[in-house]
Protein backbone atom coordinates (compact mmCIF):
# COMPACT_ATOMS: atom_id res chain seq x y z
CA UNK A 1 0.00 0.00 0.00
CA UNK A 2 1.04 3.49 0.47
CA UNK A 3 2.74 2.95 3.38
CA UNK A 4 5.23 0.42 1.94
CA UNK A 5 5.70 2.75 -1.16
CA UNK A 6 7.08 5.61 0.82
CA UNK A 7 9.12 3.84 2.84
CA UNK A 8 10.65 1.95 -0.44
CA UNK A 9 11.35 5.58 -1.46
CA UNK A 10 12.56 5.95 1.63
CA UNK A 11 10.32 9.18 2.59
CA UNK A 12 9.13 7.56 5.85
CA UNK A 13 10.94 5.24 8.48
CA UNK A 14 9.87 3.30 10.85
CA UNK A 15 10.35 4.60 14.49
CA UNK A 16 8.99 1.68 16.85
CA UNK A 17 6.02 0.35 17.53
CA UNK A 18 3.36 1.87 20.20
CA UNK A 19 3.07 0.18 23.59
CA UNK A 20 -0.46 -0.80 23.16
CA UNK A 21 -2.76 -3.81 22.13
CA UNK A 22 -1.74 -4.94 18.37
CA UNK A 23 1.89 -3.11 18.82
CA UNK A 24 1.19 -0.36 15.80
CA UNK A 25 4.45 0.80 14.14
CA UNK A 26 4.76 4.34 14.43
CA UNK A 27 6.57 6.28 11.24
CA UNK A 28 8.27 9.58 10.88
CA UNK A 29 9.62 11.42 7.86
CA UNK A 30 12.74 10.34 6.48
CA UNK A 31 16.23 12.92 6.18
CA UNK A 32 15.27 12.48 2.51
CA UNK A 33 11.44 13.67 2.96
CA UNK A 34 12.94 16.63 4.49
CA UNK A 35 15.90 16.92 1.71
CA UNK A 36 13.50 16.24 -1.27
CA UNK A 37 11.07 19.02 0.10
CA UNK A 38 13.89 21.59 0.84
CA UNK A 39 13.39 21.20 4.36
CA UNK A 40 15.31 22.06 7.20
CA UNK A 41 12.89 20.49 9.83
CA UNK A 42 9.23 19.86 10.10
CA UNK A 43 8.78 23.25 11.48
CA UNK A 44 8.88 24.36 7.99
CA UNK A 45 5.82 22.92 6.58
CA UNK A 46 2.72 24.77 6.60
CA UNK A 47 0.05 24.35 9.17
CA UNK A 48 -3.25 23.21 8.13
CA UNK A 49 -4.46 26.60 8.28
CA UNK A 50 -2.10 27.63 5.74
CA UNK A 51 -2.17 24.78 3.57
CA UNK A 52 -6.25 25.57 3.26
CA UNK A 53 -5.58 28.90 2.22
CA UNK A 54 -3.39 27.32 -0.77
CA UNK A 55 -6.39 26.72 -2.16
CA UNK A 56 -9.62 26.06 -0.33
CA UNK A 57 -11.12 23.01 -2.04
CA UNK A 58 -8.01 20.93 -0.27
CA UNK A 59 -9.77 21.71 2.73
CA UNK A 60 -10.69 19.26 5.36
CA UNK A 61 -12.00 18.64 8.71
CA UNK A 62 -9.89 19.21 11.39
CA UNK A 63 -10.65 15.80 13.70
CA UNK A 64 -9.89 17.80 17.07
CA UNK A 65 -12.78 20.70 16.23
CA UNK A 66 -15.85 19.51 17.37
CA UNK A 67 -18.71 19.41 14.08
CA UNK A 68 -20.79 22.28 13.87
CA UNK A 69 -24.09 20.03 15.22
CA UNK A 70 -22.18 19.38 18.46
CA UNK A 71 -21.60 15.53 17.31
CA UNK A 72 -18.40 13.79 17.15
Amino acid sequence: GVMKTLLDKNLLRILGKKDVPGRPLIYGTSRHFLELFGLRDLADLPTLKEFTALDPELAVADPLEPEADGAL
